[in-house]
């Protein structure tokens, strides 16, 4: 089931999506899809490159940052800033629960002097980004 998450005008994130999400985003007018899973997390969870597919047969632009869950490193958190800069607008991000897309989300944004405002973002949205640390 689709639950997004809207965080800003720009971002939305999501716990897992299914193939059959992906033409429903498109018609819900994001532009891209940021998938933070790596393949294998979980038994039932479609791969990557099945995803990915479905995404380019639909217009989307694509990107992948596997992301490990409580193993996130500052270089995650500036190539997802790189994507979140070169993706079409609006972007849906997902993971698991939505907690890395929102963590990854956060920590990007260090060099705009946003941290501290995007963990209170995500807090509003019912993620506890606490343990998030703010990059160097």
């Amino acid at each position: 089931m689709l639950i997004p998450i809207y965080l800003t005008d720009s971002i939305t994130v999501s716990p897992q999506i299914q193939p059959s999400d992906v033409a429903r985003l498109a018609s819900m007018g994001f532009k891209s899809i940021i998938n933070n899973r790596p393949d294998g997390e979980e038994n039932d969870q479609p791969l990557n490159r099945e995803i990915e597919q479905l995404a380019k047969e639909q217009g989307l632009a694509y990107f992948h940052l596997p992301v490990i869950s409580g193993n996130i490193t500052q270089e995650q958190g500036k190539q997802f800033g790189q994507f979140f800069a070169q993706a079409p607008k609006p972007i849906f991000a997902f993971c698991r629960t939505g907690t890395r897309c929102s963590a990854l989300w956060s920590m990007s944004s260090n060099e705009l002097g946003l941290f501290d405002q995007r963990i209170a973002q995500a807090a509003e949205m019912g993620f506890d980004l606490s343990w998030v640390k703010q990059p160097d």
